[in-house]
């Protein structure tokens, strides 16, 4: 008989602990749902992808759970800033005076900055860990920004990510603007479940019809923070890498108009020049260029090296081409040049930058 009641116990034993799996499954506890929530991203919007062509064809950056393992909670509030012009100096002094900290002071030193990492994933990078930032602010929180026009472009990380994810962050109690000329201007935009106006509309795309990705930074510039104390400053390039572009006008000897005498041309050759970056944005041209037959024509613009044009001797001679231990010419596949026609010929180039 004992042995029968032990078999009974082990079988109500089994079924018990049946029951409890399949409950458990069917209803987690909330404990796996926070676990459930920990797996996918918080914050809101959606980060840009890789940004130009070259460099690596997926992120060399931390993902996000690296980035929130990196965040150190401040003691004071989380200052954001945008549409400040290049120096971001303003939001931080202003953090400084309320003891609170900007993006970089919420995380490891030089984690926000490029540091040797890819330019091309380096927007995406930062719109993850802005949205980090902000899903990790409480309280009241502040805008750096402009004041008078009351509005941001389109493509910063405020208006696609920052501000939205503190609108679903019920830790963020207020949002309040702060005119970074004036820190005596100030001005709540934002009320927890009293959202009924807030000043920042989305600027038409007038402002960044050239970057076809829609996206920029809150500051102004293609790389790390130019105020950052801990970016490189030559990172700041001023410039979108990957595939540059150059527009050429070659005019014919004496053909074309001349700086010393616009109704003349000279004996040489002469040529209009423009450079474009991976979004062809323009970062440097020369108009009515002389171009001796054999000597180049150095092009200085946002490029870290200079761009050297160098004419033939001849009009069936192609055009020369040099820019940081790339050479070609006119003739190459990478080129598409025209013929003369009235005393010019056009042309483009492509080059990796």
């Amino acid at each position: 008989m004992r042995v029968l009641g032990n078999a009974f116990n082990l079988v109500l034993t089994f079924f018990f602990y049946s029951l409890l799996l399949q409950y458990t499954i069917a209803s987690p506890l909330s404990g796996s749902s926070v676990v459930a929530r920990d797996l996918v991203k918080r914050y809101s919007g959606t980060p840009s992808g890789k940004v130009g062509s070259g460099g690596p064809d997926t992120s060399d950056y931390p993902n996000d759970d690296t980035i929130r393992s990196e965040y150190k909670t401040p003691n004071g509030p989380s200052v954001f800033f945008s549409q400040i012009g290049a120096d971001s100096t303003p939001a931080y002094n202003f953090a400084q005076s309320k003891g609170g900290v900007i993006f970089r002071q919420a995380f490891s030193n030089k984690f926000t900055i490029e540091n040797g990492r890819s330019t091309q994933w380096y927007q995406n990078f930062a719109d993850r860990f802005s949205g980090v930032f902000a899903e990790k602010a409480s309280g009241d929180v502040y805008i750096v920004s402009v004041w008078n026009y009351q509005v941001i472009d389109a493509c910063r990380v405020w208006t696609r990510i920052e501000y939205p994810t503190l609108k679903e962050n019920t830790a963020v109690t207020s949002i309040i603007l702060v005119d970074y000329t004036n820190w005596a201007n100030q001005k709540t935009i934002f009320v927890r479940d009293d959202d009924d106006s807030a000043p920042f509309n989305k600027r038409g795309s007038n402002n960044i019809e050239k970057r076809s990705d829609g996206y920029c930074f809150d500051w102004d510039g293609y790389g790390d923070d130019p105020a950052d104390p801990d970016g490189d400053p030559n990172l700041d390039i001023g410039y979108y890498p990957g595939t540059c572009g150059v527009h050429i006008t070659q005019y014919q000897k004496n053909e074309g108009p001349s700086a010393a005498a616009p109704s003349s041309g000279t004996s040489d050759y002469r040529f209009d020049i423009t450079l474009k970056d991976d979004q062809g944005e323009t970062i440097g041209s020369l108009a009515y260029a002389d171009g001796p037959t054999g000597t180049a024509i150095n092009v200085d613009s946002k490029l870290p090296y200079v761009f050297e044009v160098t004419a033939g001797s001849v009009d069936d001679d192609p055009v020369s081409f040099a820019y940081a231990g790339q050479t070609w010419t006119s003739k190459d596949g990478q080129c598409n040049f025209g013929a003369y026609d009235s005393g010019s010929r056009n042309g483009d180039c492509g080059f990796s930058c």
